[in-house]
């Protein structure tokens, strides 16, 4: 039977034209959640976390059984809801749910936005806009284990919003947007991509003294919530106009990650300044690489670094990242990223040659004689980068990849891995505000230590605690403290310390080598072994191979840095990377019929990687 399911607004079920009545509040927690993860089975322990806050009843299990068996007689599909250990799965065909609309939409307006197609940004923003009918699910509670997920969905929304505005503004339509623009960004003032649109609109409509006036607005509402002053799209624009100069639109080639753009970096000083020494032009084309574990902030580095190279390379800077665009995917092939590459510097997709060859070529024909940039962003290995890399007088390369490409020719490599623990207290004070930090310090010292001090991870928890003024420094790190909601509390909007740790694995898992398949198995084993460290031949005895092959195995797993020298040939597995391999192995080793762990013990969580967007 063709059903319809709806996320984007109160939880729904189509039959036809004919909406299904779900039943109780429950049956539509449950529903929503196994329809934040679609296709994929969702065991029992996180759908009674989504069902219940707090203490859940003792019948627990039984009763969500009984909302899942009442839910399979509502859609009147028994096909649809499937048992399936450890928990159950909902089967959803391609085209039923909006959410997978929605970001098909908004993921193809956004490579046409930055590709400047700007009629089909629009046709795919407003469509993707347009299906939303209100808050994401929200005819079901936010409980702990929903709130990140749903949260995730109207981020994504605002998004797509503030792409659609762009798009409009930029077809030369910013004078009819400025009222909603303004309304926008007195409902939610820190977001300053919002303040950018409302800037660009009014400046569109030829009002330069409401643009500025606008600035000040978002300069005030930065300093006075967050103690931080514009990020730097903002203060770009305020440069322009007060040059009485064209506002700048950000040049990019369209990503199936978006690079982020750095408004906040601490404690890297050090290697931004080696970066600036190697992009630094010359006689021949320059390349450099940055290498670092999962969460060190590489992209971000490289996203600064790129900008303040930008006086080298004025032709331009073209983005590509070259990680799978899903955690089980194969990374991007070279042949992709040289036609996405090529888009960029203007080549019509249509007379893009079929081989790598010839792609290689027509690059280095259209890239001659201009001096580019181009930044390839969590490459895999050498042979991944080789075809790409700029070769032509004036041009540049910087790489960012978890290894170190050390068989790179001709490359300067710039290594990051944690930051000083002042950094990192830093870091969560620009991002929540200096006074906060201050006030409570030790507790801000706490959240670090439970982020590892690394970047990515103190980004989210300064984002949340941002938009989140009311909790306080010390509850939350009471929250990262118990180890089953360390990494559900990290989440932000589609960025999540879960999925960055599932994209590092994922190469591995694909990978045409049985030894690197058996590296991704037997990192989800070794976290057992929380306290000690461990060499080959624990590997081997987990793994059940010899060691030569278990000491294949471990380098593989060392080189993509998901696990760390301890000395004398023995690695460990620690911090945030233990509880993500922990979570994966117990996703293995959980059986039907296993009872809930008690709260008040410390166990072992399965994996959620967040909502499927």
């Amino acid at each position: 039977m063709g059903l319809r399911f709806g996320l984007l607004g109160p939880t729904q079920v189509f039959a036809g034209a004919r909406e299904l009545d779900l039943g109780t509040t429950k049956q539509r927690t449950l529903l929503a959640a196994l329809l934040l993860r679609p296709n994929h089975v969702v065991p029992l322990d996180e759908l009674v976390t989504a069902l219940w806050d707090g203490e859940p009843p003792r019948s627990a299990v039984a009763n969500l059984r009984t909302y899942a068996a009442r839910l399979r007689r509502r859609i009147g599909d028994p096909g649809r809801i499937l048992t399936r250990h450890p928990g159950y799965l909902l089967r959803v065909e391609g085209g039923e749910l909006d959410v997978t609309a929605f970001t098909e939409h908004a993921r193809a307006g956004r490579s046409a936005l930055d590709g400047g197609d700007l009629a089909r940004a629009e046709e795919e923003l407003a469509a993707a806009v347009g299906l939303w009918r209100g808050g994401a699910a929200e005819d079901v509670p936010r409980t702990l284990d929903l709130a990140p997920r749903l949260q995730a969905l109207e981020e994504l929304r605002r998004g797509a919003a503030e792409d659609l505005a762009r798009t409009r503004i930029l077809r030369g339509a910013g004078a009819g947007l400025v009222g909603e623009l303004r309304a926008g960004v007195a409902a939610d003032p820190l977001r300053e991509r919002q303040w950018a649109n409302l800037i660009l609109a009014l400046h569109h409509a030829g009002d330069t003294a409401g643009a500025l006036d606008a600035f000040r607005s978002a300069r005030a509402a930065l300093r006075d919530h967050l103690g931080l002053d514009p990020g730097e799209e903002l203060t770009r624009l305020h440069r322009s106009l007060l040059d009485r100069t064209s506002p700048p639109v950000p040049r990019q080639v369209a990503a199936t990650r978006p690079v982020p753009r750095v408004d906040v970096l601490v404690g890297r000083d050090t290697e931004l300044s080696a970066l600036a020494e190697l992009l630094a032009p010359g006689p021949a084309p320059v390349l450099a690489a940055v290498h670092g574990p999962v969460g060190s902030g590489k992209s971000a580095l490289a996203a600064r670094a790129a900008d303040e190279a930008e006086r080298w390379y004025p032709d331009g800077r073209l983005w590509a990242d070259l990680e799978a665009s899903g955690h089980g995917g194969r990374p991007r092939t070279p042949a992709d990223v040289l036609a996405e590459l090529l888009h960029g510097l203007g080549v019509d997709p249509a007379r893009v040659p079929r081989g790598v060859d010839g792609r290689v070529r027509l690059l280095r024909e259209r890239g001659a004689g201009r001096r580019l940039l181009l930044v390839l962003d969590n490459a895999v290995d050498e042979a991944q980068v080789r075809p790409l890399v700029a070769t032509w007088p004036g041009a540049g390369t910087l790489v960012t990849s978890r290894r170190h490409l050390s068989a790179l020719d001709g490359a300067g490599h710039v290594g990051v891995g944690a930051l000083r623990p002042g950094d990192a207290v830093a870091l969560l004070a620009r991002m929540c505000g200096a006074a906060r930090v201050g006030a409570d310090p030790g507790s801000a010292a706490r959240i670090a230590a439970f982020c590892d001090h690394l970047p990515l991870p103190l980004w989210i928890a300064g984002r949340r605690l941002q938009a989140r003024r009311e909790w306080p420094l010390r509850a939350f790190a009471d929250l990262l403290d118990d180890e089953r909601h360390r990494l559900d509390a990290l989440v932000c909007a589609d960025r999540s310390v879960r999925a960055a740790f599932a994209s590092a694995v994922a190469p591995l898992r694909c990978a045409a080598r049985a030894t690197e398949r058996l590296a991704a198995d037997l990192f989800e084993r070794l976290a057992v072994r929380p306290d000690g460290a461990f060499g080959p031949g624990e590997a081997a005895e987990l793994a059940d191979c010899d060691t030569v092959t278990a000491t294949a195995a471990l380098g593989y797993l060392a080189d993509a840095r998901l696990i760390e020298p301890a000395g004398d040939n023995r690695y460990r597995v620690t911090g945030l990377l233990r509880l993500y391999a922990s979570e994966q192995g117990a996703r293995l080793r959980r059986g039907p019929g296993v009872a809930l762990p008690h709260r008040g013990a410390r166990p072992v969580l399965a994996a959620s990687d967040g909502p499927a967007v």
